[in-house]
């Protein structure tokens, strides 16, 4: 089939180490390797990454880049909060006008190339995809991995925050059809209106060919340790709190060692807890994604230590990645998580937000670790029998096949080129 794939948000790029970008190019490989052509609309494109695809650019305004350099400078000179909620108002507005380089991209696009079948990865303010595939009677999934509208306003501090939600909601209903990566997300999609069965859900996936037990490692750096590692960017809804608090109540234990892969607005806590124990947490900061296998493989267990949130809407990539390369994960009973690990025998769950709960969970698995290779090699199998990329991408092209069906009853031809 011809597909394609949209991502018009202007913080995702293509060829970044970050889980979004890591998931966008799995996806993508994995059509791929299905055999379906594809091309790629993208405003995000780094100099010099190469992702395999042909990529069309989506050109940023202009006025959006001068505003934003304006605002920077007022944010250099004076770093009150008037200063940074201007930033906020820039930020806001790039992703409104956005829809409008986005409506202009899809009309060239398609007037030359006509998709079976457009899958956007839902973006901040972003509508100009929905409507453009609906206007030109081309079937649209959409991919909502996140409620961005509250998650904006929960943790960013947003500006137009009734815009953002009266764009979101338009798009969710708009769409020919929703694929969302959990439960949680259905429940929230279903009441705003959407219909049950215009909704999929597809987890995560894992490239396990990357994510392998064997392979390079740092093993040699920690040698006679007990390495407890956590993979991520470093954000506040991913419990790093519970997991240093945890470390505190082992660190009487010379044999533990703390091993972070990731960075994010946390970054500075962790590194005043790293001076606090010498010697005894190792930060990497940011590692390109085919890189990470490498430190997870350093591991004897990967950690997943969430709060409990008020919204729990994760399909955890880490978790899955973990899994795949053989290692005991400790994770949180909370959201999709006990779907993912059956606790005992494909990983450990703990209630989330107690960090001596994770912390006695560490310490038996240390104290047992024929165990913990009989978990990890459950795991390694579990995930190569449900999980792969693969799976992923055969069952959303499965809910394409039926949006197309739906949808062949109502052709629209495709205005004449202006």
């Amino acid at each position: 089939m011809k597909i394609a794939y949209v991502c018009a948000d202007l913080g995702i790029a293509l060829g970044g180490h970050n889980g979004a970008s890591a998931h966008i190019r799995s996806l993508l490989g994995a059509w791929k390797q299905l055999g379906h052509e594809i091309i790629v609309i993208s405003p995000a494109i780094n100099a010099g990454a190469e992702i395999g695809f042909p990529i069309l650019p989506i050109a940023a305004p202009q006025i959006f880049e001068d505003l934003t350099f304006q605002a920077r400078e007022r944010l250099e000179k004076s770093t009150d909060n008037h200063a940074w909620k201007k930033l906020r108002v820039v930020r806001a507005l790039g992703h409104l006008w956005n829809n409008v380089a986005l409506e202009k991209t899809l009309q060239d696009a398609f007037s030359d190339y006509r998709p079976d079948f457009v899958y956007e990865r839902y973006s901040p303010f972003c509508v100009a995809g929905v409507l453009v595939a609906k206007r030109l009677g081309i079937p649209h999934l959409l991919n909502v991995n996140a409620p961005l509208a509250w998650e904006g306003n929960k943790y960013r501090k947003q500006a137009l925050q009734e815009a953002a939600e009266t764009i979101e909601e338009a798009a969710f209903l708009s769409a020919s059809h929703i694929v969302t990566t959990c439960k949680e997300l259905k429940e929230d999609l279903t009441a705003v209106g959407v219909s049950p069965e215009k909704i999929s859900i597809a987890p995560m996936g894992v490239d396990v060919e990357l994510f392998k037990p064997e392979g390079p490692d740092f093993r040699h750096q920690f040698q006679g340790k007990f390495v407890i590692g956590f993979v991520g960017s470093l954000k506040p809804w991913h419990g790093l709190e519970n997991l240093i608090e945890a470390f505190r109540m082992l660190s009487s234990d010379s044999r533990f060692h703390l091993l972070i892969v990731g960075d994010g607005p946390l970054a500075s806590t962790l590194r005043a807890f790293e001076k606090e124990l010498p010697g005894r947490v190792t930060l990497t900061g940011n590692i390109p994604h085919a890189e990470v296998p490498s430190y997870v493989r350093t591991m004897d267990a990967a950690v997943a230590p969430y709060p409990m949130l008020e919204k729990f809407y994760f399909s955890p990539l880490k978790i899955l990645e973990a899994m795949s390369a053989g290692l005991p994960v400790i994770a949180s009973r909370i959201g999709q998580i006990p779907e993912l690990i059956e606790d005992g025998r494909t990983g450990i769950l703990v209630p989330p937000g107690e960090p001596k709960a994770l912390a006695q969970s560490i310490e038996h698995l240390a104290g047992n670790q024929d165990w913990g290779l009989r978990l990890g090699k459950n795991a390694k199998e579990e995930i190569r029998q449900k999980h792969t990329w693969k799976h992923r991408a055969a069952a959303i092209l499965d809910a394409a096949h039926k949006t197309i069906q739906e949808n062949a009853s109502f052709p629209r031809p495709l205005p004449a080129p202006v």
